[in-house]
C-alpha cells in the first residue's frame, strides 16, 4: 500500500544551499566555487522564495562532495543546521512549550521549507518515534538529506531544550556510508541500524515533556499565525485531509472515531465526510494510511511483539490485525517483518 503524495516537487530551498556552503567552507572552498558551475550564487539563494531544482540539487551536492573527498556530508549538514534556518517555522518551534508541542508544529508546516518531506510523530510503549518519509529519489542527495535531517534534529533538539534526550535508536533506509563509524563514535549511546524499512529516530518518551527554553506562548503564536498564512498562499487542493492527517498522525491514538475528528475541527462527521470526498479520500483510507504506516514501523522493530502491536493500532486481537494488514499490503505481518521488501 503507497501513501500517495499531496506533495508536489517543488525544488530544495535556497538557504539549505547556503547551508552547505557553510559546510564546504570548512575545507577552504568559497561560494564561487561551489556555486558558478550551476549559476548560483549566495544572494539569489539568500531569497526565502528561491528554491532549487532537485535535479540541480543533486548536482551541487554530488559536486560537494567531489570538492571536500568526503564520502557523506549529511552529518555535518545536520550538526550545523541552527532551527533559525527554518525562518517562521524554526521561530514557532523554538518558542513551543515543549518537545511535544514543537513536533506537531513540524509536522504541521513541514512542507513549507521542505514539501518533499513528510514527517511523523508517534508513541508506544516507553518509546517516542519520528519518522521522516522522503520523495526524493535522485542519490546522493537523497542520502545526504536524511542523514543530514536525522542529525539535524538531534542538534536542534539539544539546543532548543538544553539538553539532550540521552541514548537512542537510530534506523537508515540505506546502507551504512563508507567512514560513516566515525560519525557514529560521536554517539556512543546510540544503536545504529542500515538498511531498515523506514527512517526512524526513536527516544524515550520523558523526553517529550521536555520545556524549551525559548518557550513564549505569544511569540509561538505569532509564528504560527504566519505559517498558516503561508500555507494558505500554497492553495494546498487538499488541506482537509491533510489536518486529518495530522490530527491521526499526532494523536496517541491513532484509530480516532470520525466523530472525535469532526468535533476537533469544528464540524460534523457528515460535513467531513462530504468534504474528504470532494478532495478525493474517504476517512476510513485516511485512518488506513495512519496505521499501516506505524505498523511498519512497529514491525520493523523486534522488540514488539505481533499483540503489542496490534494493541497500539486499536485492535482487539492479533487476528483482526493480520487481516487487516494483509489487506493493505497482501501480506502477513509476520511475513512483512522476515523480509519487508519484497
Amino acid at each position: 500500500m503507497k501513501t500517495p503524495s499531496l506533495r508536489q516537487d517543488q525544488g530544495i530551498p535556497g538557504v539549505y544551499g547556503l547551508l552547505l556552503l557553510d559546510v564546504v567552507s570548512r575545507w577552504g572552498y568559497n561560494d564561487h566555487t561551489l556555486f558558478e558551475p550551476f549559476g548560483l550564487n549566495s544572494e539569489q539563494l539568500a531569497d526565502p522564495n528561491y528554491r532549487i531544482p532537485t535535479a540541480v540539487a543533486n548536482e551541487l551536492m554530488q559536486h560537494a562532495l567531489r570538492l571536500t573527498g568526503e564520502p557523506t556530508l549529511g552529518f555535518h549538514l545536520g550538526t550545523q543546521m541552527r532551527i533559525s534556518i527554518h525562518g517562521f517555522i524554526g521561530y514557532a518551534i523554538m518558542t513551543a512549550h515543549d518537545i511535544t508541542d514543537a513536533l506537531i508544529l513540524a509536522n504541521r508546516f513541514i512542507q513549507l521549507r521542505m514539501p518533499f518531506l513528510q514527517l511523523f510523530f508517534s508513541t508506544f510503549d516507553s518509546k517516542a518515534t519520528v519518522q521522516l518519509q522522503t520523495d526524493i529519489t535522485l542519490e546522493p542527495l537523497r542520502t545526504e538529506i536524511s542523514i543530514a535531517l536525522i542529525f539535524g534534529i538531534i542538534s536542534m533538539g539539544k539546543a532548543i531544550t538544553g539538553t539532550d534526550y540521552g541514548s537512542g535508536d537510530i534506523d537508515f533506509d540505506f546502507p551504512k556510508p563508507e567512514g560513516f563509524e566515525r560519525f557514529m563514535a560521536k554517539f556512543p549511546r546510540h544503536n545504529f541500524r542500515f538498511e531498515q524499512p523506514h527512517l526512524i529516530l526513536s527516544f524515550d518518551k520523558h523526553y517529550l515533556g521536555n520545556k524549551l527554553v525559548h518557550a513564549d506562548p505569544i511569540a509561538s503564536q505569532i509564528a504560527i499565525n504566519q505559517c498558516e498564512a503561508e500555507l494558505s498562499a500554497l492553495g494546498e487542493r487538499h488541506r482537509l485531509a491533510m489536518r486529518v492527517r495530522d490530527l491521526l498522525t499526532n494523536s496517541e491514538q491513532h484509530y480516532l472515531s470520525i466523530e472525535a475528528v469532526a468535533e476537533r475541527l469544528h464540524m460534523s462527521d457528515r460535513t467531513l465526510k462530504r468534504q474528504l470526498a470532494a478532495e478525493g479520500t474517504s476517512f476510513s483510507t485516511m485512518v488506513d494510511e495512519v496505521r499501516y504506516r506505524h505498523a511498519t514501523s512497529l514491525l520493523s522493530r523486534t522488540d514488539f511483539t505481533l499483540e503489542q502491536i496490534a494493541d497500539e493500532l486499536g485492535y482487539s486481537d492479533v487476528a483482526n490485525f493480520s487481516r487487516a494488514f494483509k489487506r493493505w499490503s497482501g501480506r502477513s505481518p509476520s511475513n512483512w517483518r522476515k523480509d519487508p521488501y519484497l
